[in-house]
């Protein structure tokens, strides 16, 4: 017999109704199909991941809603890229895009400092990734990390953690920066100016961690070895806040002030 359709999901059903939805709301009309469909999706796997005991899904709005995603239309020329219902706008080329690639998704995110765009690339000819072969005697080193120094390995060489948000002068900084937002009055520019302050330097802090990563990164894999072994650390486990000590009504020391510093270093 005829097969039938399978049942549509919430986010397909959803998305049919985004028509009727521009109509209802004629502003939605100003946003692209493909950013609201992407939107929608981005609803569809939270709850999904709700239901499978990840958390109920934060509510956005316009002062936390940061990113969104364009998957076609986008076109790139010299300096300028051009994104569907906003158009062309130049933008700084940090990495230019190699030949025949084409773009298959664009996002678009929102930091401190400004906007930035990621662009997902594909090329069909390239092909895919295969797997080395191991012989009978392959060379593995084994990566401990830790917080004292960032890497221990195996064969005792071991790379330095610089430490950069808990360091005597970050830590000095921030809560310069931080003492500056509560003495403003709330909800007034000023305040929101020391905000965007602490933002900046929390961005910087996440850009020189990043960059150090990738530099260990490169350290590691260039090494001369067939295998790289890494523990699985449970970080959620390690960062859990202590047991309360309850003696009658009356609680008692339990280490959490002194997990507090250990906690920000992990």
């Amino acid at each position: 017999g005829k097969a039938r359709n399978p049942r549509r999901s919430a986010a397909d059903i959803q998305i049919t109704a985004l028509p009727e939805l521009k109509i209802a709301r004629p502003w939605y009309a100003q946003i692209d199909s493909t950013v609201l469909q992407q939107n929608v999706k981005r609803l569809d796997t939270a709850y999904k991941n709700f239901f499978e005991g990840r958390g109920f899904p934060g509510f956005k709005n316009r002062s936390n809603f940061t990113s969104f995603t364009y998957v076609m239309g986008v076109k790139l020329k010299g300096n300028k890229i051009y994104l569907p219902k906003l158009g062309p706008m130049r933008f700084h080329n940090s990495s230019s895009i190699p030949d025949g690639f084409t773009i298959k998704a664009c996002t678009v995110r929102k930091r401190q400092n400004g906007w930035y765009i990621s662009l997902r690339i594909e090329d069909k000819s390239v092909p895919e990734y295969s797997a080395k072969i191991l012989g009978k005697n392959p060379k593995v080193i084994g990566c401990d990390l830790g917080i004292t120094k960032l890497v221990h390995i195996s064969d005792g060489h071991q790379i330095e953690n610089p430490k950069f948000a808990t360091n005597k002068k970050a830590k000095r900084t921030l809560k310069i920066r931080q003492r500056r937002v509560s003495r403003k009055v709330k909800g007034s520019k000023n305040r929101k100016k020391a905000a965007i302050r602490v933002g900046r330097f929390h961005q910087k802090i996440g850009n020189k961690r990043q960059a150090y990563q990738w530099k260990v990164a490169n350290k590691i894999v260039s090494r001369n070895t067939d295998v790289i072994a890494l523990e699985n650390l449970n970080i959620s486990g390690m960062m859990r806040r202590c047991k309360v000590k309850n003696d009658n009504g009356r609680f008692l020391k339990n280490g959490q002030s002194r997990k507090k510093g250990l906690n920000r270093s992990i």
